[in-house]
């Protein structure tokens, strides 16, 4: 995005996340102390930014004190958690702050661990005025009526550096009472000026600070432009900004739009007028599966560094789709078997279920220059009374060789979905799967803003609202380079070839050759395969 960002934030203190130490097996979590006697020490803070980005966190707040049986109908026991259940308590600290204790009930209130951030007051007013929106600390709600007038620029340089002091230092606070911050996470839309900018102008301001204490995870649930939905004229140029901020400062990506969200609200869910809401809250189920291995118990746990590991396999790939299953309205949810795997494992590869607008089993069309859709990495989180050896082989089944998906898991990534499986099923869905993939087809949400803002640049038309408030041209091409280097470089990870030697033929692929070290190393695998292979043992003393 360029420019901005030069503030002052204090190093947290040894006792923060300077001298946290992770710990090295999350797979034994639950031998550790926990609810009232101890700390998970994998937490995580929420920033939500804009309209948009606040009606996506609030839902997955929603989410979260319903899945945790937190109260927040109830004046004298809002925030405070209800019932016996003490795995539903063990974790809260993932997300919620332990606060003061209640007098009239004599429980301690959890307060989410979030900052609601707009350029609207009016916006803010009408997610905090509910009983929902009293759980937030109010010095967390961060806002003004400057507005950004749907501009990155403004929202950047001008109206939304006025407010990024006051996150910035809520967030080192934030920080310092964490006992190991794991990840800071976004949620926001790019079509919009504020969502756009100042998400990037807060991103890049906590890069610079994280990065001298720890090594975080810094994650975006991000609204993209949906064809046939746009009442935003910059929203290409305001898009290709902030998708040159995510490839510089997000660690991982899920992408989300309206099309795809209304979609899924009306045909899936039967529901003849979409709301926000409920679109909303489609993120929010997504949210949640994916933390769920954070907050409860399963005999598969996962952080964010091992799903960050797994999802993103090349630099700067790290876009991604993200599907719930199962997604079925009130009557057809008669006609399917509740928490059957493979109906599950089928319905999360739907391209109906796929929150964003692409064909993540595009087949290709080689005649025009037509990349297939390649799953380069997946990740598949479970919730329910699931046994592992069955999630793991029909894992496996969907992606080996001979499978109906097997074209779409390339070769070169053995291994290409992982998992993990958590026992507590979602409190409305009940047994779930939220599956995430870094797949190709993510080329065309990009080349889609693409197009649209090369439209708008052909005329130059709006430049001047960018210039004016501190964003050159130059800048401006800056950004739509990122956005042509960001589908030309998942295009060139569609085209590469599976296999350098049919071991059928045994022939060398010319077409997965590319250079002289490729040529080399086929043909000395070639004359490796001719004859028959096998390591050769020799027994010590003592039987080893």
């Amino acid at each position: 995005g360029g420019g901005g960002g030069g503030f002052d934030m204090t190093a947290a203190s040894a006792s923060g996340v300077g001298g946290a130490k992770r710990d090295a097996d999350h797979n034994h979590d639950d031998e550790r102390p926990i609810g009232a006697l101890g700390r998970s020490g994998r937490e995580i803070i929420q920033i939500s930014v804009g309209k948009a980005g606040c009606g996506m966190g609030h839902e997955f707040i929603r989410d979260l004190v319903e899945e945790h049986n937190i109260n927040y109908t109830n004046d004298d026991l809002r925030g405070t958690f209800q019932g016996t259940d003490l795995e539903l308590e063990a974790h809260l600290d993932v997300f919620f702050n332990e606060g003061a204790m209640h007098k009239s009930s004599g429980s301690n209130r959890w307060v989410p661990r979030c900052v609601l951030v707009d350029l609207n007051m009016q916006d803010l007013a009408s997610i905090t005025s509910g009983p929902l929106g009293h759980l937030y600390r109010p010095e967390n709600i961060i806002g003004n009526d400057e507005g950004s007038g749907n501009c990155y620029a403004k929202a950047f340089h001008t109206e939304g550096a006025d407010l990024a002091d006051s996150v910035l230092d809520l967030v080192r606070k934030e920080t310092e009472r964490c006992n190991c911050l794991q990840g800071v996470q976004f949620t926001h839309a790019i079509s919009g000026g504020t969502g756009s900018g100042l998400t990037g102008l807060l991103m890049k301001a906590l890069r610079d600070y994280l990065d001298r204490d720890c090594k975080c995870i810094m994650q975006t649930f991000t609204l993209v432009p949906a064809p046939g939905i746009s009442d935003v004229n910059l929203e290409p140029y305001n898009a290709a900004l902030a998708f040159q901020d995510m490839l510089e400062y997000a660690d991982q990506c899920f992408l989300y739009d309206n099309a795809a969200l209304q979609d899924i609200v009306q045909k899936s869910l039967g529901s003849a007028v979409p709301k926000r809401q409920e679109m909303n809250n489609i993120v929010a189920l997504c949210m949640s599966g994916l933390t769920s291995g954070l907050r409860f118990k399963g005999p598969l746990n996962a952080d964010l560094w091992k799903m960050h590991t797994n999802l993103v396999p090349f630099k700067n790939a790290h876009f991604l789709v993200s599907s719930f299953a199962p997604l079925v309205s009130k009557a057809g949810g008669a006609y399917r078997k509740a928490g059957n795997v493979l109906d599950l494992a089928q319905q999360m590869l739907m391209k109906d279920n796929v929150t964003v607008k692409c064909d993540p089993l595009n087949p290709g069309d080689p005649h025009n220059d037509i990349a297939r859709a390649r799953i380069l990495a997946s990740w598949a989180s479970w919730r329910g009374p699931f046994k592992t050896q069955e999630v793991d082989r029909i894992l496996y089944d969907m992606s080996k060789a001979g499978s109906r998906f097997d074209n779409y898991y390339p070769d070169w990534i053995p291994n290409a979905i992982a998992s993990n499986i958590c026992k507590q099923e979602h409190i409305e869905h009940g047994a779930s799967v939220v599956y995430v993939a870094n797949n190709t087809a993510v080329a065309e949400v990009i080349d889609y803003s693409l197009k649209n803002w090369d439209k708008m640049m052909s005329h130059k038309s709006y430049v001047h609202v960018f210039q004016q408030d501190g964003i050159s041209v130059d800048d401006m091409q800056e950004s739509r380079g990122i956005l042509h280097y960001i589908k030309e470089w998942y295009n060139e990870l569609a085209r590469r070839e599976d296999k350098i030697i049919d071991t059928e033929k045994m022939q060398i692929n010319d077409r997965a050759i590319e250079n002289e070290d490729h040529a080399q190393l086929a043909a000395e695998m070639k004359e490796l395969m001719k004859e028959d292979m096998w390591l050769e043992m020799e027994m010590r003393r003592g039987g080893r």
